[in-house]
């Protein structure tokens, strides 16, 4: 057992010194570079390290890449937020005391962890998909003045069809 586990920590510590100093792009990158680095893994083991390791996919050079946790954290607060705005469009709506926003595919883990850096005192928690995020606020009020604040940033406020 602290055989397995300890082969897992060298395989995700090679794995983050690889998004570091690559530009990887899909799961399937991330296997090959792992087998070339000596650390055979599966897609489904690499998807369970992304996850534990909080790796992201960030904007670099026209592609979307991973990166980990630490490379999106610079600039921290509300100036991660914005930029994120500036860089991908965003629409968000009022969903009774949550806020739903939608941008482009693989964009949510970043939206997301701006949105939990950013520091707004609406924001109870996140949960980030593929090209959505959902933002707990404790009431409907704090929802609505979250969208407001949050339209100063760039992101466009979805009407009701």
């Amino acid at each position: 057992m602290r055989e397995g586990l300890a082969r897992k920590h060298h395989r995700q510590q090679a794995l983050v010194r690889l998004v570091r100093q690559q530009h990887l792009s899909t799961q399937e990158e991330l296997v090959r570079a792992l087998k070339t680095a000596g650390f055979p893994a599966t897609q489904a083991t690499v998807s369970r390290d992304i996850v534990e390791l909080g790796l992201v996919k960030v904007a670099r050079d026209g592609a979307h890449i991973y990166a980990p946790p630490s490379a999106v954290s610079q600039g921290g607060g509300t100036d991660r937020l914005r930029r994120f705005s500036e860089d991908y469009p965003v629409e968000a709506a009022v969903a009774a005391n949550m806020v739903v926003l939608r941008s482009s595919p693989g964009t949510a883990n970043a939206l997301g962890a701006a949105l939990d850096a950013s520091g707004l005192s609406e924001i109870l928690g996140t949960l980030a998909g593929d090209d959505t995020v959902f933002v707990a606020t404790s009431t409907e009020r704090h929802a609505r003045s979250l969208l407001t604040r949050l339209t100063a940033f760039g992101i466009a406020r979805k009407e009701r069809a």
